[in-house]
């Protein structure tokens, strides 16, 4: 019975705030309402599942069913993870650096 009134409570939660962020997002996100109020919903779920996981995003992607770098690139798109360019080792991620001895 508890998991049906966390449901019906999300539903009346939706559904009251809605009509808001559907005007603010329609005036300034013209031909992309939903991606907008889709990215609205799923920042505070990422934070949260990437804070219950202790900021593992391994963990956290098992958690939400998608891998690792399907979460890391909706991290990125969402502003929670630095853009990242190039296609080389990052510092601290094993690579060789320039001064280092062969």
């Amino acid at each position: 019975m508890e998991g049906r009134r966390l449901e019906d409570e999300l539903e009346r939660l939706v559904s009251s705030a809605l009509p808001c962020l559907v005007e603010e997002e329609g005036t300034k996100s013209r031909g992309r309402l939903y991606r907008a109020v889709m990215a609205r919903m799923e920042l505070p779920l990422l934070r949260h599942v990437l804070a219950l996981c202790g900021g593992n995003q391994l963990k956290a992607a098992r958690l939400l069913g998608i891998n690792r770098n399907a979460l890391r690139k909706r991290l990125r798109l969402l502003g929670l993870l630095p853009e990242h360019h190039g296609h080389g080792p990052r510092s601290g991620e094993g690579g060789v650096s320039s001064g280092a001895a062969r």
